[in-house]
């Protein structure tokens, strides 16, 4: 079996619009993949100005949406989540990540060190900020590659002290986009001479990531959302939010000659989209060293589901572009509470729950 001393320590994604639990529990292990059950996994909306870009602007409206979520709705045959353990979300966009390599031996790293690279690549202040890094595996004797993940302390302090309010134990804080790969990437796949990207597009915000050589390399914010094309559909057709949900679900990228004036404003969004990826790939081929081509982009995120939308990315950027299988590094059959499609939306959430699922402080990897 597997052991984690965190009991039923589960997933906890908080964004600007909503919140996802996923809880998991492990079973025994299948050769050397681990499998698990489904406890829960459920989400909850938020009104818009409870969170914006992060930051908890009303903490005592998202404690009592966050103890709802927690509770569950015995109308929908919920039950409460009955772990005090969490590893929870940090968002993206207030959060700093980064791989450097230093011409020292693994041995030889101090503190020091580490200190001295957080000064010269982070924007942050003595003080300011909370750090955490992690050796990589590297070929080389005389090089190490660290893997540094910074977030300012007032960010981290907020939803710490959220947490802790509700009575749960913070067992770790996670970066989005670390979380969102280790559900993405197949676990048990080595990949050589090749590199896969993950496209995570949310109500608001979406994350280009790159992982490489068994790592996350970079991630980077991209200015494309379900929210944002709700709003340009809003100001060009002269309709209301509902109507341009409704208008953004029945036809998204397929084009139709009857709604051109949809299809123009959706495919200028998408446009923008693409432009912003093709930059994002020309950093990291410029940037890093050791680059492999990425051949293939996992796409999650409610926004993936959207009509067209992977074909679309697929021919415009040349590279294959398709929905991911969240479910796929758990071994697990009980899903029918959440289907694949619904699925994509708490890629975030799962890769929470299977670091809160196994022993959360046992570094088996780079994620």
């Amino acid at each position: 079996m597997i052991t984690n001393p965190f009991e039923n320590a589960f997933g906890l994604d908080i964004s600007d619009l909503s919140m996802k639990v996923v809880q998991l529990q492990g079973k025994k292990r299948y050769l050397r993949t681990p499998s698990y059950k489904l406890k829960a996994a459920r989400s909850i909306t938020l009104p818009y100005g409870l969170i914006v870009n992060g930051e908890l602007e009303q903490p005592e409206m998202v404690r009592k949406y966050l103890m709802y979520l927690l509770e569950g709705n015995p109308k929908k045959n919920q039950k409460p989540i009955n772990g005090p353990w969490v590893v929870a979300s940090l968002p993206e966009n207030r959060n700093f990540i980064k791989q450097i390599a230093i011409d020292k031996e693994p041995d030889d790293i101090v503190e020091e060190d580490i200190l001295y690279l957080v000064k010269k690549h982070f924007p942050f202040e003595d003080n300011e900020y909370h750090l955490d890094w992690q050796l990589l595996p590297t070929p080389s004797r005389n090089k190490s590659v660290v893997l540094m993940g910074a977030a300012p302390k007032h960010v981290a302090d907020m939803y710490t002290y959220l947490l802790e309010s509700v009575g749960l134990g913070i067992v770790g804080l996670d970066i989005e986009s670390l979380a969102t790969a280790r559900s993405m990437i197949t676990a048990e796949k080595e990949y050589v001479g090749e590199a896969r990207a993950i496209l995570d597009i949310g109500a608001t915000k979406t994350i280009f990531i790159v992982y490489d050589n068994n790592s996350v390399k970079f991630s980077q914010m991209i200015p494309f959302s379900g929210e944002l094309i709700n709003t340009a559909l809003t100001q060009k057709l002269k309709i209301d939010f509902k109507k341009a949900e409704e208008l953004k679900i029945q036809y998204g990228c397929e084009f139709d000659s009857s709604k051109k004036e949809v299809w123009d404003v959706i495919s200028g969004l998408i446009g923008t989209l693409v432009s912003e990826i093709e930059k994002a790939l020309r950093f990291y081929y410029s940037h890093f060293e050791n680059a492999n081509k990425i051949n293939h982009i996992t796409m999650c995120g409610g926004v993936t589901n959207m009509k067209k939308l992977p074909e679309l990315l697929s021919e415009k950027l040349g590279i294959e572009s398709e929905p991911g299988h969240v479910w796929k590094n758990l071994r697990v059959h009980n899903t029918k509470s959440l289907p694949s499609e619904k699925a994509l939306s708490f890629a975030t959430a799962i890769g929470l729950a299977l670091r809160a699922a196994d022993n959360p402080y046992t570094q088996k990897d780079s994620l």
